[in-house]
């Protein structure tokens, strides 16, 4: 406490105190002012570090999905001969199916020959025992013969044949692989329910190519029915599948 001119013990401390604060205050000032240019680079810094470890782990990971992809791809050769060669015994077996079918239509033609040329034979017979002209015998009958009969023939034989019977072809991707082999193997004139999964629909008529006319006379065809017939009854161009 300051009394005139004298100052006591204590307030010789309290100032001695205050001055030591105030030199204090003056060195810390300048380090105080810095503070917010501080906060500032430790924030830069921060994110820094943050894409550092952001683009190092990136990095990190498509080395990883790249060597992976890498190990993946070295099975593709091997699974891509396995489908090739699957693909392949499809394809010849659905080339086998078609020449089965084929060689059965060329029976068949065959068959329908025969019947016809019976058919001719007691037809003619039977309009010369009335005194009738057969000319148009043989155009008649030949309607009902030929490709449309042997297809017919033929489905009779396997009414709900189709090559891809009992195939799963709800899946894209089975159906996709199923018509790529079929239209592959199947020559371009088969129609078209063979690669379908239904029942082959009515066989459409076709034109009977014309028959030399027969000869109005009583005495033998001269060979009409079977010359004609061929052209109708033998044809066996396509598999009906």
């Amino acid at each position: 406490m300051v009394n005139g001119t004298e100052i006591d013990e204590g307030f010789q401390d309290r100032l001695r105190q205050a001055e030591s604060a105030e030199r204090e205050m003056q060195r810390l000032e300048p380090l105080a002012a810095e503070a917010p240019q501080l906060r500032l680079q430790k924030a830069k810094a921060q994110k820094e570090e943050e894409r550092r470890r952001a683009k190092e782990d990136s990095l990190a990971k498509a080395r990883n999905s790249a060597q992976s992809a890498s190990d993946k791809q070295n099975r593709v050769p091997e699974l891509l001969g396995h489908a090739a060669r699957a693909v392949i015994e499809l394809y010849t077996l659905v080339k086998e199916i078609d020449a089965s079918r084929r060689q059965a239509m060329e029976s068949l033609a065959i068959a329908d020959r025969v019947d016809y040329d019976i058919e001719l034979e007691e037809g003619e017979e039977h309009e010369r025992s009335l005194d009738r002209d057969t000319r148009g015998l043989a155009y008649a009958l030949a309607a009902r013969h030929g490709d449309t009969r042997v297809k017919q023939m033929l489905e009779e034989l396997d009414p709900d044949f189709t090559l891809l019977r009992g195939c799963n072809l709800d899946e894209p991707l089975y159906r996709d692989v199923a018509n790529f082999v079929v239209q592959h193997a199947v020559p371009k004139d088969a129609p078209p329910q063979a690669l379908m999964n239904t029942p082959a629909g009515p066989v459409p008529n076709e034109p009977v190519p014309p028959f030399p006319e027969q000869p109005s006379s009583g005495g033998p065809s001269n060979g009409s029915g079977g010359s004609g017939g061929s052209g109708g009854a033998g044809g066996a161009s396509d598999p009906g599948l």
